[in-house]
């Protein structure tokens, strides 16, 4: 992978990667796809992306990242799609999986083996993306194209 993106991994249960290891790979995923990201604390989510400088739009996107060995809440999932109109923002939920290859989507992933820092080895990742849509009235649509970045803040004036 030319120009791949590299991550130094802990390990958690079972050899699976840690929850902030899996963040920093999908952090990995959407500035490689142009993003400027930063923490979602404040929405309830891990991250928010921003599709130019955060001084002159608003986020567009909340990213939730989901436990590795657990199915989606039901609960969790339906908190944070009724709050997002309100946010204005786009929920999108990102999993995180092994790639059995290195390829032009995968993240490298570097993990340390045992105490010996010299033996490390390279895992690739791949992010699956689901974005989840909603409006403030669901029965009243309206034919509105909204692109990311649109939402730009009022500029103060000197």
């Amino acid at each position: 992978m030319s120009g791949g993106s590299k991550c130094n991994a802990s390990l958690g249960i079972n050899g699976e990667l840690g929850h902030s290891d899996r963040v920093s790979i999908a952090r990995k995923h959407f500035v490689r796809k142009g993003y400027r990201v930063h923490s979602g604390l404040q929405f309830g989510c891990e991250l928010v992306l921003y599709a130019d400088l955060p001084s002159r739009v608003h986020s567009d996107f909340c990213v939730h990242i989901p436990a590795a060995d657990t199915r989606l809440n039901w609960m969790t999932i339906q908190t944070l799609v009724r709050s997002m109109p309100e946010l204005h923002k786009t929920l999108i939920i990102a999993t995180i999986r092994k790639s059995s290859a290195e390829n032009d989507d995968a993240i490298a992933f570097e993990k340390d083996v045992g105490n010996d820092q010299s033996k490390e080895t390279k895992d690739y990742y791949i992010v699956d993306e689901l974005a989840v849509a909603t409006e403030h009235a669901p029965f009243r649509h309206k034919n509105i194209t909204k692109e990311v970045g649109f939402q730009l803040k009022k500029q103060k004036i000197k």
